[in-house]
């Protein structure tokens, strides 16, 4: 028989691999996701990171005569805004045949890290993908169908005007479970689980009772339950903002350019910019990154391949350009992106305002806890789960800029890569 393996003698190693080496690599390789600092906040119970916030300049200017009287000063008032933590989790489990089989404690360790690194895998994409979201766990739009479900997609459909239409299935996993809402987000149509996929549609069990152009397929029971990303903090929408009014207070929206289905060109990048200018002033407005889609890269690249010419005696002719710049903006490329939208941001004016760093719950001093069995005494299976808990926001949203619905046919993207 095996050496005897139990959860007391892998629990340490366990915590030690979450805590140092996992967690270094959820926070560095993401693509997107590790671009944007932490934030520095005072945290309110209830309200969440408080950003103190000086949205109204004191009033009372006037010209007077010689002689004359000033108007009644005005205190200066400050409208805090406020970052919620939200949070993905991602649970697993091992059986106690599992743990059993083992043939020592170094032997399940060493395999726990092979697994556990999967898992951080897994959940790091998904955060990746929610650094371009809403908050909404938006993972892909309805288009037509019943069983085989046709999804929004960059090479069958012209982007809308919201973010999400141009990757059909590509964020959507077999085996997941997605809950189905109207465009709204306001009527909840049913639950699901894909059986299998291709890029543009996914096979479901049954049909979603009223299912309509436009409907939302989201992570299940995670209806703004997620960190917001992109979608959220660059953009020129009313209503809300981090507890604060974007009717009030234009000061909170970004600049928008909105191609309407023209392709993008380097004018654009030129317009946008000094609409930047405009709104956050030349310091600022001259430091953003430019965060795109393959397309998008590829439609910016392929502007310059007839300017580029061969030259000298060589005989080998290189046609091409690698990369795209404009001014001192660099592009980032990151194919989790929308590949009709280009996002310029200021790095340091977004942060992630964190409450629990990643790794593994364990409020309960325990890294793996025995599963409740059908009857309530347990079960021969031990779970976990590991997550974080935060949120991005902006001070200053306005020196950030959005250029979105830029053309996406012909071009290079997700989508098409495989289909």
């Amino acid at each position: 028989m095996p050496t005897a393996v139990n959860i007391a003698t892998i629990a340490p190693a366990l915590e030690n691999l979450a805590a140092e080496g996992l967690r270094d690599q959820f926070e560095q390789e993401g693509p997107t996701y590790s671009m944007f600092n932490m934030g520095n906040a005072p945290f309110v119970n209830g309200k969440g990171f408080r950003i103190p916030s000086y949205l109204r300049p004191p009033t009372g200017v006037s010209g007077i005569a010689e002689g004359g009287s000033f108007k009644q000063p005005s205190a200066p008032t400050f409208d805090d805004m406020y970052v919620s933590p939200m949070n993905y989790s991602l649970p697993f489990e091992i059986t106690g045949r599992a743990l059993r089989n083992f043939n020592s404690s170094e032997a399940a360790i060493e395999n726990f890290s092979d697994y556990m690194q999967k898992l951080t895998m897994a959940l790091k994409k998904e955060a990746n993908i929610g650094c371009f979201g809403d908050g909404s766990a938006l993972r892909a739009i309805y288009k037509s169908g019943t069983t085989t479900v046709t999804l929004y997609n960059s090479t069958a459909h012209t982007p809308t005007a919201g973010y999400g239409s141009t990757k059909g299935a590509i964020h959507m996993r077999v085996g997941e479970s997605y809950d189905v809402y109207d465009s709204t987000l306001a009527t909840y149509r049913g639950t699901t689980t894909p059986s299998a996929k291709t890029n543009t549609t996914i096979t479901i069990p049954a049909a979603i009772a009223g299912a309509t152009d436009g409907d939302i397929y989201l992570l299940s029971n995670s209806l703004y339950k997620v960190p917001r990303g992109l979608a959220y903090i660059v953009n020129n929408d009313t209503g809300t903002f981090q507890l604060q009014s974007r009717n009030t207070y234009p000061e909170l929206k970004a600049v928008v350019e909105d191609l309407n289905g023209a392709a993008i060109t380097v004018s654009t990048f030129s317009k946008t910019k000094r609409h930047l200018i405009a709104r956050a002033g030349v310091g600022k407005a001259k430091t953003v990154v430019a965060i795109m889609s393959l397309a998008q890269d590829d439609a910016l690249t392929r502007l310059g391949q007839n300017f580029k010419r061969w030259d000298g005696k060589d005989k080998e002719f290189d046609g091409s350009f690698d990369t795209f710049k404009h001014g001192d903006t660099v592009a980032k490329i990151d194919p989790d992106c929308c590949e009709d939208r280009i996002y310029l941001v200021v790095p340091n004016e977004i942060k992630r305002y964190q409450e629990m760093a990643f790794g593994l719950y364990q409020a309960d001093g325990n890294s793996l806890r025995m599963r409740s069995g059908s009857t309530g005494y347990g079960s021969d299976a031990y779970t976990a789960a590991i997550g974080v808990w935060e949120n991005y926001g902006a001070e200053e949203p306005r020196c950030n800029a959005l250029i979105k619905r830029a053309a996406v046919a012909g071009l290079s993207t997700q989508v098409a890569a495989s289909a």
